[in-house]
C-alpha cells in the first residue's frame, strides 16, 4: 500500500502565520506603550510650563510691593526653556495702575512646546 503525503510544507506556513500574528500583537502593544511615555512626558512638561507661569506671577506681586504699587509688563526666562510673560491691567480703567483694587495679573508660562496660562487679580 502506498500512501501520498500531500501535507509537505503545511507546517512552514504554520509557522510563518504564527510568527506574523505574534509580530503584529507586539508592535501593536509598543505602540501603546510608546504612546504612553509620549503621553506622560507632555504631563511633566505642563506642570514645569504652570510653574514658570507661577514665577511669573510670583515676581509680579514682588515688583508691585517693592515699587510702591507701580508695575510694568514683562517676561522672564530661567536656564534655556523656562520662560514667562506677565501683563498686567487693571479692570477698571484699562490702564497699567497696580496701586488700585481690580488689578489683573496675567503670567503665561512655557516649557519647550507646551504653555500654560494663570490670571491672579488683588
Amino acid at each position: 500500500m502506498i500512501i501520498k503525503n500531500n501535507q509537505k510544507g503545511v507546517s512552514i506556513y504554520l509557522v510563518v502565520i504564527m510568527i506574523s500574528i505574534l509580530m503584529s500583537a507586539v508592535l501593536g502593544l509598543t505602540s501603546i506603550i510608546i504612546g504612553g511615555v509620549k503621553t506622560s512626558e507632555t504631563l511633566g512638561y505642563s506642570a514645569k510650563a504652570l510653574y514658570a507661569a507661577d514665577t511669573g506671577i510670583e515676581q509680579a506681586l514682588y515688583n508691585i510691593k517693592t515699587t510702591s504699587g507701580t508695575c510694568s509688563n514683562f517676561n522672564g526666562s530661567f536656564e534655556t526653556d523656562y520662560t514667562w510673560d506677565v501683563t498686567m491691567t487693571n479692570s477698571e480703567n484699562g490702564d497699567i495702575d497696580c496701586s488700585a483694587t481690580g488689578t489683573i495679573i496675567i503670567s503665561s508660562g512655557t516649557y519647550r512646546t507646551v504653555k500654560r496660562k494663570i490670571e491672579a487679580s488683588y
